[in-house]
């Protein structure tokens, strides 16, 4: 599949003395893509790689070597990619813009609402207290 960067793809490891053990987890993940143009049926795969020197003297025992162990995912990945036409992606453009009118629309009504009340309270209470006076 075009464009998919593969984990190990270019790896290379040298052992600096003789005795090394390399040991690499594999586990590998059946998976579909669907495209427009395009099904593949591939496999991902993850790696964790574990590197040490092997030395019985010092109390780090083994077996020098490469040791590969790998395991089948039980589950599939499927990926889908389809690209939406033009008149879906407008019409989602349009009904955020539309939303975001009628949300200033009202956010607008609740603030000159709220200031007419507030004003109208300050004038009511200097009509009172000039009637007081």
């Amino acid at each position: 599949v075009g464009g998919m960067h593969y984990a190990l793809d270019g790896e290379h490891r040298i052992a600096p003395i003789s005795d090394y053990s390399f040991q690499y987890f594999i586990q590998i993940v059946p998976t579909l893509y669907l495209t427009d143009a395009v099904n593949v049926q591939t496999y991902q795969y993850t790696v964790q790689e574990q590197i040490r020197a092997v030395d019985h003297k010092a109390g780090s025992p083994g077996t020098a070597g490469i040791l590969i162990k790998y395991e089948f995912s039980p589950i599939a990945a499927i990926v889908e990619k389809k690209q939406k036409n033009l008149s879906i992606f407008l019409a989602r453009l349009l009904g955020i813009i539309g939303g975001i009118i009628s949300t200033s629309g009202l956010i607008n009504l609740v603030i000159t609402e709220a200031f007419d009340w507030l004003c109208c309270l300050k004038k009511a209470e200097s009509v009172n207290t000039e009637d007081v006076k």
